[in-house]
């Protein structure tokens, strides 16, 4: 008669063979780390796109790219593989700066929700040999205080001129601007309006490329929105 403990030492042996040949044919479907930002804006264009009015989807795109951009300085040139999101949507913001209108804004903070869901479900699961890891999670309050920071520095920006000047303006300056354009809710886009909607946008900070006319056109429909577009889809 076989003793048990054979059965179990063959069944072991399987589930070590098995676990080794799924091993094998993940690392074979990995991707090569220079590649990561092209496969995640893919995957978002795929899983979100059909869902976005145009506004939104170009808005979005350039969002992501953005971000991606910078998780994918972090990865290629440091080998990072620990993302935190609320560093990288900070550094995404402050590229943007006065580059967008207002309304730009506006557009990523109605998304924002479905935007970190597909962070977390999409950016752990690429098939990379190391996996990257999430962390510092972009949590509503933590949104909101990124966003409004962000807008009160473009405003005091705004009331300079100069973008250089933006070593002068104080911390106490930053909070009580925040705190003037925040609601128990959310963002009073009423108040941000008034004090941005007359802003000239900074595209000289922009590239020639960024500029086409598909960029003009895009930046021209996003400064004919109004604070009230935003309680209902936009177009």
């Amino acid at each position: 008669m076989v003793k048990q403990g054979h059965y179990a030492k063959v069944s072991k042996q399987k589930r070590l063979r098995q676990l080794k040949q799924r091993r094998q044919a993940q690392e074979k479907r990995a991707i090569m780390p220079e590649m990561v930002s092209e496969f995640l804006q893919v995957r978002y264009h795929l899983t979100q796109a059909a869902k976005q009015r145009p506004a939104m989807r170009q808005m979005m795109q350039r969002f992501m790219a953005q971000w991606l951009a910078a998780g994918q300085a972090e990865l290629s040139d440091n080998g990072q593989t620990t993302w935190s999101v609320v560093a990288l949507t900070k550094q995404t913001l402050q590229t943007f700066n006065r580059q967008l209108p207002w309304q730009g804004y506006a557009l990523v903070d109605q998304e924002m929700a479905r935007w970190t869901a597909f962070l977390n479900k999409e950016v752990p699961a690429v098939p990379l040999s190391e996996r990257i890891t999430l962390t510092e999670a972009l949590t509503p309050a933590t949104w909101q205080a990124c966003l409004s920071e962000q807008l009160a520095v473009n405003a005091l920006l705004a009331l300079t001129g100069d973008s250089r000047q933006l070593g002068q303006i104080t911390t106490e300056q930053v909070r009580q601007l925040q705190t003037s354009i925040q609601t128990a809710t959310g963002i009073d886009w009423e108040k941000v309006a008034q004090l941005l909607d007359s802003t000239v946008i900074a595209q000289n900070t922009l590239s020639e490329a960024e500029l086409d006319d598909k960029t003009r056109q895009w930046l021209e429909k996003l400064q004919k929105l109004t604070p009230r577009d935003f309680n209902n889809h936009v177009e």
